[in-house]
């Protein structure tokens, strides 16, 4: 009887025990939640909690880098000169700086701080000044952080790689064996092109004035045509036979020369792929790591960075504003980090495009990566830049 009574007795403690206990469990993964949220700047997406984000992104609409002696508009005047981000640019960028507010300014931060951001352009002005727009969105000032009244802007640090040390992003440091590799790719481009494209090429060289014998020049023209149309300029008459989805896709293949081989695409788009990487890999050792990486860069960034990451069977050629975004997540309660990758095609777009990385396994864990792409991941670019 007494041993009837003492279980009777124990057993509503026993429940109350163990409601106590999974209160308290509960109220501990909440506050180490809100915790990662407000110390760590993580926070959660249906597949896990954001660690860190990098964002490859092209300049906004510019002007003609260059022109061709036979073009009508010859002495049109360009305000704010050669290549230059037009207002028009300045405003896509300033919209992508929203979008990524909307999507990420809990890990960016309300105000810019260096242990959370860094922001790395090519030495070209347009990309320096369409970081600048970017971030004049991106970090609108509090009424309290206004520095002159009337002017919600302050300034953000963005720091361009000189030309001649640029491995990164534009890849114009001196590198003799892609030089050789590039020749060699316009060698192969044109023994596969054949008689094909040699009347094209003199077509355009008696229309244009211009010497044009390769790809390459074919996508100079057709971006001075594209830019000289979206600025309501009159075409020339011959333009309606060559200026269509065939020069075009001419130009996306001029773009994708850059990486036409796995040698190219480790010393050219290797590069920025080892640092999103090794950023990544040091969130594992840092607990101040940065949040995020942007890279205000060139449709040549975007498509060196694409195709050495696998994306080799479309040609591409992005619009102005068009971002590529790594994001890297905790998944499986914290006991793995998978990296996800997402292509937004240009400024009017909200919904990123979601990619999946060939040969990497979904979930696509960052050590597996490591490993997927050890062939493009250069040791030491500038021994292996040497010729043999």
């Amino acid at each position: 009887m007494i041993r009837e009574m003492n279980s009777k007795m124990s057993r509503p403690q026993t429940s109350k025990r163990g409601i106590f206990a999974t209160v308290v469990v509960l109220a501990i993964v909440i506050g180490s939640a809100l915790f990662a949220y407000t110390a760590f700047g993580m926070a959660p997406r249906d597949s896990g909690v954001v660690q860190q984000v990098a964002i490859i992104f092209r300049h906004g609409d510019r002007t003609p880098t260059e022109t061709y002696p036979n073009d009508p508009h010859l002495t049109h005047n360009w305000s704010d000169g050669w290549g230059a981000l037009t207002k028009e640019g300045m405003l896509q960028l300033y919209n992508l700086g929203q979008y990524i507010r909307k999507e990420y300014g809990w890990l960016a931060g309300i105000k810019y701080h260096p242990s959370i951001m860094l922001v790395q352009s090519s030495y070209a002005d347009r990309c320096i000044m369409s970081a600048q727009s970017l971030l004049a969105s991106l970090y609108t000032p509090n009424e309290e952080d206004v520095f002159f009244p009337g002017l919600a802007w302050r300034p953000v640090p963005v720091h361009p790689i000189p030309r001649n040390s640029d491995r990164i992003i534009a890849v114009k440091e001196p590198c003799p064996r892609l030089e050789k590799e590039l020749e060699q790719a316009y060698i192969n481009e044109s023994l596969r092109s054949g008689t094909e494209l040699a009347s094209y090429y003199a077509k355009l060289t008696h229309f244009t004035g211009k010497n044009i014998t390769t790809i390459t020049d074919v996508e100079f023209l057709y971006n001075t045509l594209e830019i000289e149309e979206q600025n309501k300029l009159t075409l020339p008459e011959w333009t309606k036979e060559f200026y269509n989805s065939k020069m075009r896709e001419l130009a996306a293949r001029s773009l994708a020369l850059f990486t036409s081989n796995t040698l190219q695409q480790r010393l050219r788009g290797g590069p920025i792929l080892k640092e999103i990487l090794s950023n990544m890999m040091s969130t594992r050792v840092q607990s101040d790591y940065k949040k995020m990486y942007l890279y205000s860069a060139h449709d040549t960034t975007l498509v060196n960075t694409l195709r050495t990451m696998g994306f080799t069977e479309e040609l591409l050629k992005p619009d102005y504003g068009a971002a590529l975004i790594f994001e890297l997540l905790l998944i499986n309660g914290g006991q793995n980090q998978e990296v996800k990758v997402m292509y937004l095609n240009n400024t009017q777009t909200r919904v990123p495009y979601p990619l999946t990385i060939p040969k990497c396994s979904e979930p696509c864990l960052l050590e597996n990566l490591l490993t997927v792409w050890k062939d493009v991941l250069p040791t030491d670019w500038k021994a292996e830049c040497q010729l043999q």
